[in-house]
């Protein structure tokens, strides 16, 4: 009878440890699909930024000869 008392306490035990993986594991599934969905931003901000600062340089280069050449010609 010790033998069987000592298993149904060692399966109880191991049922408690797969809750408690069970929970953790959807907390971490949860802070993933948060991430990804920080990223998704970040990534946007990041190519929004990048064409910004393209447009920028744009802006602000000198004109080139060849084009102040052409604006000189009638």
């Amino acid at each position: 009878m010790e033998r069987a008392s000592a298993a149904a306490l060692e399966l109880a035990r191991w049922r408690t440890r797969l809750r408690e993986v069970e929970a953790a594991l959807h907390d971490v599934e949860a802070a993933e699909a948060r991430i990804v969905e920080e990223l998704a931003k970040v990534d946007a901000q990041a190519g929004y930024y990048d064409s910004l600062a393209g447009d920028m340089k744009k802006d602000v280069q000198p004109p080139s000869l060849a084009g102040l050449l052409r604006h000189l010609r009638w």
